[in-house]
């Protein structure tokens, strides 16, 4: 149990390195208002906190900085939210205003004003439609060789596919190869209609067209994939290599491939409410001082996505939660507006 002297040194040690990225001493605590002790009371609260796995010592100085635990704690019981955050608003709000943008467009944005904003990397992912159910699958001729493959889903989304048809296979028997696919997934998730494109029987289904069951299957697989590719977005990649913390070429590497293989929709909390996740929590982060904070969105018929911003650990929390949260409000409302 900490004392309230020493929560308010956790609470000081942790703004303090969240802006300077240094480690923190005694003297520099003793400047704040708040803080009005003595040196020595100061740096024997710091070495119980050490003691106790809330501060860290650094080889380079005598001060301290915080660690994970201490982190936990902080974003647990001791952060606010600052209020000064709510000047930036409008500029979100002229986002959301924008009668010109698409919905893609307006969380593009969103995001790129979150990153530069932040100076982290930003992430929004969409409602989970891989769960959606398939209502129709159709196709449209472009000519006599091309046309294109529209799967639309119980949920409003529509996934598009252009194939190219060989000489020996006429329209008439393309439809015919349609309505099969249709019958066979009509009423499947996207993520069942995967595996039942993959599956022996759905082969036998379509043996009748043997000459283009590869490229139908492969067709459709790819406008499957795009349902999940579609729900991402990616703003401020880059941002974090200007962090201090993070300027190991070995862990930059591995942080860009993680993100083109998009495993950080690994790491984006549950939609039950703001998620902060650290190092311990996360097994694909490939840096020790990283920290995930998302919160989720609501779309409507119990589906929900989410935005998350990928940072060092010191990342200033009282400030991103607030913004964090407002444009997550106004996503809400854009996916809420298109619907109407």
């Amino acid at each position: 149990m900490l004392s309230n002297r020493q929560k308010l040194i956790l609470k000081a040690i942790i703004d303090i390195h969240s802006d300077t990225a240094e480690p923190v001493g005694s003297k520099t605590l003793m400047n704040l208002p708040y803080l009005n002790f003595s040196s020595a009371t100061l740096r024997y609260d710091m070495a119980i906190l050490e003691d106790l796995g809330y501060l860290e010592k650094t080889h380079t100085s005598s001060g301290r900085i915080p660690s994970e635990k201490g982190y936990r704690y902080y974003v647990e019981n001791l952060v606010t939210r600052d209020s000064e955050v709510a000047k930036v608003f409008p500029l979100v709000d002229q986002i959301f205003e924008q009668k010109s943008f698409t919905r893609d467009d307006a969380i593009q944005e969103a995001l790129k004003l979150l990153s530069d904003l932040t100076n982290y990397t930003a992430v929004a992912v969409g409602p989970d439609v891989e769960q959606s159910k398939i209502k129709r699958i159709d196709f449209v001729p472009l000519g006599q060789t091309e046309a294109v493959i529209l799967i639309v889903t119980d949920t409003g989304h529509v996934q598009h596919q252009q194939i190219r048809i060989s000489g020996d296979m006429s329209m008439n028997e393309l439809r015919e190869v349609i309505k099969t696919l249709d019958e066979l997934l009509k009423d499947r998730t996207i993520s069942e209609a995967m595996g039942v494109l993959k599956e022996e029987y759905a082969q036998h289904e379509l043996s009748r067209f043997m000459a283009y069951q590869a490229q139908l299957i492969d067709s459709f697989v790819q406008a499957f994939s795009k349902f999940a590719s579609d729900k991402f977005y990616l703003s401020g990649m880059t941002n974090v290599f200007e962090q201090p913390e993070f300027n190991n070429v070995n862990h930059i590497k591995k942080f860009i491939d993680m993100l083109d293989r998009r495993e950080i929709i690994k790491l984006i909390g549950s939609d039950d409410g703001l998620s902060i996740k650290f190092a311990s929590d996360l097994e694909v982060i490939p840096m020790n001082h990283m920290t995930v904070v998302s919160v989720p969105y609501e779309v409507g018929d119990g589906e929900k996505g989410t935005i998350a911003l990928l940072g060092p650990s010191r990342m200033a929390y009282k400030k991103i939660i607030p913004l964090l949260e407002y444009i997550a409000a106004n996503l809400a409302k854009l996916y809420k507006n298109n619907k109407e």
